[in-house]
């Protein structure tokens, strides 16, 4: 069986959590914390402008970052079906964006695994059963260099005038290695709600857990054609 290199490296690492968590006991150790840490607005590009970027939907239908873009802003999620992590918040961020696009924020989801077949992406998408999400094929690497991904879990704000105001994780439940009952922090709902009640976004940027992204806009050269009627 061939498994992508990204999610082996995720496999290692949980393999190398677990293994210490049976080793004998010893209070003078510090127990690694394997949660979503806050960084500096600065390493999360936090105020960047991203430019109007072109993009085609899984139907090959062009688009730009700006067409897409809500009255409010606009929520940029990074997917990979291949990944746990993004496998298991497919539902809660698809909840999220029925909510908050009725508040004016479009949601803009950009698949970021140039080994994924067309059908994979449009099985993904219909899982998801957003009416108003938009569905990037070729361009979504364009969009990552950008916005700077680094991981499948990296969600993304801009607001009306496409500058990043959060960036991170969606919640702090699920990660390599872990998982928490409940969420304990609601990073990308806090940051949505600040924004709709002018406040400024804390914490504005976080490490998000999931699969590596090497965001290369090259790669959008290796997505496959678009399915006619894909999504119907």
């Amino acid at each position: 069986m061939n498994i992508p290199r990204r999610i082996l490296m995720a496999l290692m690492m949980s393999l190398s959590w677990n293994a210490q968590a049976l080793e004998p006991w010893d209070d003078n150790r510090a127990t690694p914390w394997l949660g979503v840490d806050v960084v500096e607005p600065k390493e999360g590009l936090i105020g960047k402008q991203i430019a109007d970027l072109p993009f085609q939907d899984l139907q090959g239908k062009p688009s730009s970052l700006y067409q897409a873009a809500g009255k409010r802003g606009t929520v940029v999620v990074v997917r990979d079906p291949q990944c746990p992590v993004s496998r298991r918040y497919g539902p809660r961020i698809a909840s999220m964006g029925r909510t908050f696009s009725s508040h004016g924020f479009s949601f803009v989801f950009i698949y970021l695994n140039e080994t994924l077949d067309m059908e994979t992406m449009a099985e993904d998408a219909a899982r998801l059963n957003l009416a108003n999400g938009i569905m990037v094929g070729k361009g979504s690497f364009l969009l990552a260099e950008a916005l700077g991904v680094k991981s499948t879990g990296d969600v993304f704000v801009l607001d009306e005038a496409h500058r990043i105001i959060y960036r991170g994780a969606i919640d702090d439940q699920y990660g390599f290695g872990y998982t928490q009952d409940a969420p304990t922090h609601y990073y990308l709902r806090n940051a949505l709600e600040a924004e709709m009640k002018g406040w400024p976004v804390t914490p504005a940027a976080t490490h998000a857990p999931g699969c590596y992204i090497d965001a290369d806009p090259e790669k959008d050269e290796l997505f496959p054609e678009p399915l006619n009627g894909a999504l119907s």
